[in-house]
């Protein structure tokens, strides 16, 4: 690289010396690369502020947008919404609906907001009456929790779908109000939820609730029992805090 040291008077500045532009070749390069530089800025710029747009910010009011494999893709008041129509969408929307009823027999979730974003506009009278007797209730001071452990999709189509639940109930209570122990009880049962696929999501039109069987008596289940047809690997669920 030429110089042009015309402009340097040696003794009296201490700065190394300085090209001119007139006398620095490469300009037009320099000028492309600083040119790139700013596009690779400008695309890095644009990609975090999608992915920051994208994130779990609230997009409707109480709606909090996540990403699943097959679902939900947001909840919104505490109730997941948002699954892929699909068995592994259908099995995992099931779960998360027999979750939510029980939240909301705990009173830890509106029964309204719950029939208005996750329940077909049509429902059966036995999935209408365990709504109404969910809704209303004023937060429970136990804990009850319900655990999937096998979960079969018994019927599928692309706008239908019968998901079995055998689970198992686990409950936290005071033993009595004079004192500090608790107790614990647990309870196996069989949950099978119908869903319809209506308004680009899977919703709860039937329900159905029986219990057992327990761990022994479902150890060789029958030919025609839903535990004896192939079980889902994973599924997902959601907590209401």
């Amino acid at each position: 690289m030429n110089r042009n040291f015309t402009n340097y008077q040696p003794g009296t500045n201490t700065t190394a010396p300085v090209p001119t532009a007139a006398s620095t070749t490469g300009g037009p390069k320099k000028s492309v690369l600083i040119i790139a530089a700013i596009v690779v800025v400008a695309i890095v710029l644009v990609i975090v502020g999608v992915a920051t747009k994208g994130g779990g910010e609230d997009t409707d009011g109480g709606a909090s947008a996540i990403r699943t494999a097959h679902g939900p893709t947001t909840i919104i008041d505490g109730v997941p919404r948002g699954y892929t129509r699909d068995q592994a969408g259908a099995q995992t929307a099931a779960v998360n609906f027999i979750q939510a009823i029980g939240q909301t027999h705990q009173g830890r979730l509106d029964g309204a907001k719950l029939r208005e974003l996750a329940v077909a506009s049509d429902p059966t009278t036995a999935l209408t009456t365990v709504l109404d007797s969910a809704s209303g209730r004023e937060e429970s001071k136990g804990t009850v929790n319900g655990v999937p452990l096998i979960v079969t999709v018994t019927d599928f189509t692309q706008d239908s779908a019968t998901v079995s639940e055998w689970g198992l109930g686990v409950s936290q209570a005071p033993l009595s109000a004079d004192t500090d122990k608790v107790g614990i009880l647990s309870v196996y049962s069989t949950t099978t939820v119908q869903l319809v696929w209506e308004g680009d999501d899977w919703k709860a039109k039937d329900w159905k609730f029986a219990p057992g069987p327990d761990l022994e008596e479902a150890q060789f289940p029958a030919a025609d029992s839903p535990l004896a047809q192939q079980g889902a690997g994973g599924f997902y669920t959601f907590y209401v805090n």
